[in-house]
């Protein structure tokens, strides 16, 4: 699998780092759902706080706030990948994943801000939903910003790029 994340082509990388993380967010959904209680992280990220724990006066208004919050995140991932690469992995490989490892657990243990009437259960219809592709949007901004690191580590030496 390594080898297909450190692949030189975009594609190549975006394949294997949205699957691995379809793999995380399967995982992590099913074990919420079949383990944890109902609510268990509702509001303790502060993006959700950001969010809030109601839907906004305006259509406008609450696409702005989505906006605002994915922006956020999306800037933590250039911003990880210009921090730090280790071999040819850069650290904003890791908030894709992240991401979509707490999107099977809020999923699973339904801590959405605006709570479903009950858990949604393990199942493909979660392609119906619009998470899984702001999910591959991530993926793709990780591995198209791969290469612009500052530092890399390899073996147990810090190189810095300028």
């Amino acid at each position: 699998m390594l080898r297909y994340l450190e692949h030189e082509h975009v594609v190549v990388r975006f394949i294997s780092l949205y699957l691995l993380g379809l793999a995380l967010f399967f995982a992590s959904w099913t074990l919420s759902y079949l383990f944890l209680p109902e609510g268990l992280i509702r509001g303790l990220s502060p993006l959700t706080q950001m969010a809030g724990d109601k839907a906004a006066e305006s259509l406008l208004k609450e696409f702005l706030i989505i906006f605002g919050v994915n922006l956020i995140g999306f800037l933590a991932i250039i911003l990880g990948n210009y921090i730090l690469r280790v071999r040819t992995i850069s650290f904003g490989y890791l908030i894709p994943l992240a991401w979509m490892m707490m999107y099977g657990l809020i999923l699973g243990t339904n801590s959405f801000s605006l709570p479903l009437p009950e858990p949604i259960a393990p199942s493909l219809a979660v392609f119906e939903r619009s998470g899984l592709y702001e999910m591959a949007a991530a993926v793709l901004l990780a591995v198209a910003t791969n290469s612009s690191t500052s530092l890399t580590c390899t073996k147990k030496v810090i190189t810095v790029i300028t």
